[in-house]
């Protein structure tokens, strides 16, 4: 596809209509600090057209049939392919990450949009079918959803909610951050015309639009994935008006590697799965337990992996594996934990606290060698490029430290032997395992955290379900007849 002129302007969507407004801002490149395109901020009154569009258009939206619905995500799908290049350097300049991740994303999220188009239809479930009872629960849809994204998958987690909620039968108004709001008002634009008016629409906002979606009457659900501390206000905003939720919040991952494992073939795996997008990934290794008989060759194996990696900041031609943190605001959380590190005097096998670049928000991967487990490093989720890791002798001993804290969204286990790691990951509080493999989320795989790390989930069957309200019939084959003893 060619790229026309007027592809990086960016616009809200709001009734199938491009709409800007008297206010815009600008987001800025975190590889070089620059600002990008502006966008127009949503006002108020933005947020009640667009929830009075989508609430007219539910109505007959939820009455089309799934295929039809799941016909039209497949051309929005077609829709995307058309302008995966374009799309990717929209996702490396407003996120940071490098270029050829940048194109995975947008891989991934086609896929979410190929598994949801294909996902066969939801039928109501039969409880209790006599001669005199046919019972049964039927899933319908709920409304209109916000969907509010975070920034560091910007794309593919907006086509997570999008397919689930458009394919269910509910009018969905999402809104990026706006810190990345790009890749997302991009593709409504783009697919805007191929829903009926009102059914899909994009608003990019500010710090007062999160909470007017969140307690706006005329909306029934809010899917938010992010941090645990606004969530815990979403989660209060909606109460107001008993809106259905789903978080997808925070966690501090642990990954526990057996002392049977071929250091050579996974510890690579290890340091991709904890360093992968700068360490800004939801379900990253963010602990790294290592068995001590294997420590000091393993620990080696990954410092040597590691410092082989280009870490820059992200252009199309940069060859780079790791990109910036994406905003200054986490920049600054994340020197916090290097410099933690080095006050408290622990060992960095890699990186450096001292070496930042005031030209951007690049930070160098950094990997603590054996810290306490009190440490902040360990105890807190500074989601950047810095990863410690720890030694185990015991696997009791392993799995208390391991669940020793408030979160609970994923973790990973490696071993020669494959029972013994899945019952280590059963013992996991969280909600999901990996077995010898990296975290890597699937579109139909349902995706839920334990304790702080969320409210539901989504993705997979279970997750389309979030997006249902159910209805439960009880169909009495043989009407009572008037002047019965059960009729008075």
């Amino acid at each position: 596809m060619a790229t026309s002129a007027n592809f990086f302007t960016f616009s809200n969507t709001i009734n199938g209509e491009a709409r800007d407004g008297p206010r815009v801002t600008q987001a800025v490149n975190p590889s070089n600090k620059q600002p990008l395109w502006k966008v127009p901020v949503a006002s108020e009154a933005d947020v009640d057209e667009a929830v009075a569009a989508a609430t007219q258009a539910f109505t007959s939206w939820s009455s089309t049939s799934w295929s039809e619905r799941a016909k039209l995500l497949s051309q929005a799908r077609e829709a995307l392919l058309a302008i995966k290049e374009e799309m990717a350097s929209i996702i490396m300049q407003e996120n940071g990450k490098p270029i050829q991740f940048a194109r995975m994303e947008v891989d991934h999220s086609v896929g979410f949009l190929t598994y949801h188009s294909s996902h066969p239809e939801i039928q109501p479930k039969l409880v209790q079918d006599d001669e005199d009872l046919r019972l049964s629960i039927r899933y319908v849809p709920m409304g209109v959803v916000a969907a509010i994204c975070p920034f560091n998958y910007p794309l593919v987690l907006a086509m997570g909610k999008i397919g689930a909620a458009l394919l269910t039968g509910n009018c969905v108004i999402v809104k990026p951050s706006p810190l990345t709001p790009y890749s997302v008002l991009k593709f409504v634009e783009v697919v805007k015309s191929i829903f009926p008016r009102g059914v899909i629409q994009a608003l990019n906002g500010d710090e007062k639009t999160g909470p007017l979606l969140c307690e706006h009457p005329g909306i029934q659900k809010i899917s938010f994935t992010g941090s645990i501390a606004t969530g815990k206000k979403i989660m209060a905003a909606a109460s107001k008006t008993l809106k259905s939720i789903t978080l997808e919040l925070g966690g501090n991952d642990a990954c526990i590697v057996c002392p049977d494992v071929d250091v050579s073939v996974v510890a690579p795996q290890v340091a991709s799965g904890a360093f992968l997008n700068s360490g800004q990934y939801c379900l990253a290794s963010k602990r790294i337990y290592v068995h001590e008989d294997i420590y000091d060759k393993f620990l080696q194996r990954m410092i040597d992996i590691v410092k082989e990696w280009k870490t820059s900041p992200s252009t199309a031609d940069a060859g780079n594996m790791l990109g910036p943190i994406q905003n200054e605001m986490q920049y600054k959380i994340v020197k916090q934990f290097y410099e933690d590190c080095r006050r408290k005097g622990y060992k960095f096998a890699l990186g450096s606290p001292d070496i930042m670049d005031d030209n951007n928000f690049v930070i160098q991967p950094a990997i603590i060698d054996n810290p306490p487990d009190g440490a902040k490093v360990v105890k807190e989720e500074a989601f950047g490029p810095i990863v410690p890791v720890l030694s185990w002798k015991d696997e009791d001993e392993v799995i208390r430290r391991v669940n020793d804290t408030n979160t609970g969204l994923g973790a990973s286990v490696w071993s020669g032997d494959v029972d013994r790691a899945t019952a280590l990951g059963e013992r996991i509080q969280s909600g999901t395992v990996y077995i010898n493999k990296p975290p890597r989320p699937l579109p139909n795989g349902y995706l839920a955290g334990w304790k702080e790390s969320g409210v539901g989930g989504e993705w997979g069957t279970e997750g389309l379900l979030a997006y249902c309200n159910t209805q439960t019939v009880h169909c009495y084959k043989s009407p009572v007849a008037p002047g019965s003893a059960e009729a008075d």
